[in-house]
Formats: C-alpha cells, sequence, structure tokens
C-alpha cells in the first residue's frame, strides 16, 4: 500500500523528468489532496487546513492531543521520489492499520508546507508556522518572479494583505496563525539523503539530533549600462562583489567539524548577457552540529561581506537573515521508543546525526518529536534517481505503525 501512495505522489509533478512539486505551488496543492483522499470515505478522519498551508488528517473532533506522524510533500525542482513523500504515505498507512485496530485512537497525519523552502528561501515553513517560529518579515520575501510570499497566501486565502505603514510607507505583513491541533508525540520516517547506513550495512537510523541551518540573502546594487561602451574603470557592476564572496566561502569552514556552506541560488537584473548587471543577489546557507560552530560560521561571514565591499563607487552591498534554525535535539523519550519497536522487530538500528533539515526539528521545539531514517540507494537525494529498496521502504511503513500503537499506549 505505501509503494501505491508513492506511485500516485510521483505522478503529481510539474515536469516529467523527477518530480517537481514546489512549495506554495498547485502541485503541492495536488498533492496534499491526493494525500487526504486516502480518508474520503471515513466518517471520523477529518481533514483540517490551517492558515501556513499545511494539511491534517485528525481522527476525532477535539484539540487533541494526537499523536502525529507526517513529512513534506513538495520538492526541489527536477527531484526524487522519495523525499517527503516517504514520510507521509509511511504514516497514511501506518493511521489506517492503527485504526483497523483502535477505531477512536487520537492519532493524526500531518502534511508540512514548503519544508525545502525552494521558492522564498525560507525552508521548514509550514512547519515552524505551526511551532511560531516564523516571523513577520519572512512574509515580504520575494521569489526569483518578484512574487511576495504575503501576496501569494492571500491569494489562496491564507493571510492578509500586506499593507503600507502610514508612518513610513514600508510594506508590513503580520502572520495571523493558531495550531489546529495539539501534538503529545510526533514521528517522522525519511530517506537518509547519504550514505551511513548503507556503509554500515543498517536498515533504520534513528536520528538524535539534526544540525542548524542558517540562510542568508547578500544582494549588491549597481548601474545598469552597455556592456561594450562602458569602460571598466566607470563600472558599476553589481555582479562583481557578490562573485567574489560567493567564491570564498569554502574557506569560511576550514576548521569546523561537519560545517558546510553552500550558496544554490543566484540571480541578476536585467540578465541581459550585453548590459552590465544592475542588481545581484545570492542566498547563502550554513549549517553546523552546534550552536557554537554555527555562529563562528556567521562571524566569518559576516566578516568576508565587510572586507569585500563595494568595488566601485556607487555599488552597494548589503546582507540580510532570511532563516535560522537552531540545532535540534530529538525527544529521548520517542528516540529509545523508536529502537524499542525496531529490536521488538529484529531490525538492527544505528544512533546518528542528521546534517539535513527535517520538520521533525521544528516540531521538537513544541512537542516530543522523533525522526528516524531508511537508507538511500547511493547516498543520494534531490535529484531524478533517487531511491531506496523496496523492501526498507515498506519497513518505514512498519515502524510508523509499531511505534505509533506503543506511543499511544505510552501516552493514554
Amino acid at each position: 500500500m505505501i509503494l501505491k501512495h508513492l506511485t500516485k505522489f510521483k505522478k503529481i509533478s510539474a515536469t516529467k523528468e523527477g518530480v517537481t512539486r514546489l512549495g506554495h505551488s498547485e502541485w503541492e496543492e495536488k498533492a496534499h489532496a491526493a494525500a487526504a483522499a486516502a480518508f474520503s470515505r471515513s466518517r471520523r478522519v477529518r481533514t483540517v487546513k490551517d492558515q501556513a498551508g499545511n494539511t491534517f488528517l485528525v481522527n476525532g473532533t477535539g484539540p487533541g492531543p494526537y499523536v502525529v506522524m507526517g513529512s513534506h510533500l513538495d520538492t526541489v525542482p527536477n527531484g526524487g521520489w522519495l523525499d517527503g513523500a516517504l514520510g507521509v504515505a509511511g504514516a497514511l498507512v501506518a493511521m489506517q492499520r492503527v485504526l483497523s485496530k483502535r477505531r477512536n485512537a487520537p492519532l493524526a497525519v500531518a502534511i508540512w508546507a514548503d519544508e525545502e523552502g525552494y521558492r522564498f528561501g525560507n525552508g521548514l515553513w509550514g512547519s515552524r508556522a505551526f511551532a511560531g517560529k516564523v516571523s513577520d518579515e519572512e512574509l515580504l520575501l520575494l521569489d526569483g518572479d518578484g512574487v511576495m510570499l504575503a501576496e501569494l497566501l492571500a491569494e489562496r486565502g491564507l493571510q492578509k494583505k500586506p499593507r503600507r505603514s502610514r508612518e513610513t510607507g514600508e510594506l508590513q505583513a503580520k502572520l495571523v496563525y493558531k495550531p489546529p491541533i495539539e501534538i503529545a508525540a510526533y514521528c517522522e520516517a525519511h530517506i537518509e539523503q547519504g550514505g551511513q547506513l548503507i556503509a554500515a550495512d543498517k536498515r533504520i537510523g534513528i536520528v538524535t539530533r539534526v544540525s542548524g541551518i542558517r540562510r542568508w540573502r547578500l544582494q549588491s546594487s549597481g548601474e545598469t549600462n552597455h556592456a561594450g561602451t562602458t569602460p571598466m574603470r566607470e563600472r558599476r557592476d553589481a555582479l562583481v562583489p557578490i562573485a567574489g564572496m560567493v567564491g570564498r566561502l569554502p574557506q569560511l569552514v576550514r576548521g569546523i567539524s561537519d560545517g558546510v556552506i553552500t550558496c544554490g541560488a543566484m540571480g541578476i537584473e536585467p540578465g541581459v548577457a550585453n548590459v552590465i548587471p544592475s542588481r545581484a543577489w545570492a542566498i547563502v546557507e550554513h549549517r553546523a552540529p552546534t550552536d557554537r560552530d554555527q555562529e563562528e560560521i556567521a562571524r566569518r561571514l559576516k566578516e568576508l561581506v565587510a572586507t569585500t565591499g563595494p568595488r566601485a563607487p556607487g555599488v552597494g552591498l548589503d546582507m540580510a537573515q532570511i532563516s535560522a534554525v537552531r540545532p535540534t535535539a530529538m525527544s529521548g523519550e520517542v528516540t529509545d521508543l523508536l529502537e524499542s519497536v525496531c529490536r521488538k522487530a529484529g531490525v538492527e538500528t544505528m544512533r546518528m546525526g542528521s546534517m539535513a533539515a527535517h520538520d521533525a526539528m521544528s516540531i521538537a521545539q513544541v512537542a516530543a518529536a522523533g525522526l528516524f531514517f531508511i537508507p538511500s540507494l547511493r547516498g543520494v537525494s534531490h535529484r531524478p534517481d533517487e531511491d531506496s529498496r523496496r523492501e526498507d521502504i515498506k519497513l518505514a511503513g512498519e515502524i510508523l505503525y509499531d511505534w505509533a500503537l506503543a506511543e499511544l499506549e505510552r501516552v493514554s
């Protein structure tokens, strides 16, 4: 059954190559609806949409607390078929099995919106909103086409449109959000997206801690002009300082164990080969297992921006933080319970950290949360050939089922 759900989700894509379901898109909405359809004939399971775009499938009528399983259904462009979708499909199957035995179980599936953060650079959007970790400033973020997040959410009827301040004339927006349910405990299944489990010949990795992640927007402004007739000494090229900094990013994590830094998105305007760029920007993210290491990388990045400076008069350069998620420990109780159900099932496990961010990080701020991985073939993810063994995919659903039953006993 889990493979049937995953195959259905795989077909919901804006591209034929890989899977493309960007956050805040019609494709993400279609995938959420397809997941909800699994309980369309149930009289007890209700579908709840919240003000951030999350979808909850809830067995019961009250606010909870509920035992919850879930993940996300958005992807990166031309991504894989399992990232996020595994956790949703596994949760659907596990919930159906549990309810066949315990009809009144306080159980729910959470399908978080825009985990990847591709369009606006602010990942874990839906789960952070649930946890109260979204800033009002994020609503003013623009995507690559100049679409503002607040405007997009307003068009979908989720939030109010931004307004201009009478005093300053600046656009302002305020997130309106109230969690629709209370979570007693949360568990998320995911592919590893790396090669540790394959190398260790283990089928389940139980995550104890997830590394922190911070994202910054570096932006410079200059002056557009003809690329052929403007002498080099008179240029106000906005791309030069940005390009110079991006090339030096790898140096910023030297000596920091497990520290990584990436520039995965850049843009220039007007984006014409024979026109000098008037504006350039880059999204930079860095990850590390500890707050101390994250602070050190941020300090080095700020120093790089300060020392790089404008390369020519009239070229502006600034840096702004988009989002920050602190290194997060998973619940000891949920982690121990996961290990226990795996042991009873005769499945070998290993405890491990995660360098990839997951929605469980956000939920851990407000409830007991756990996270486990199945192996990724060749350790690849975020690309069309992402895959896992079929027996491991099915195992994910079985572990979620066993955990849900055990967790319901524990919290009751």
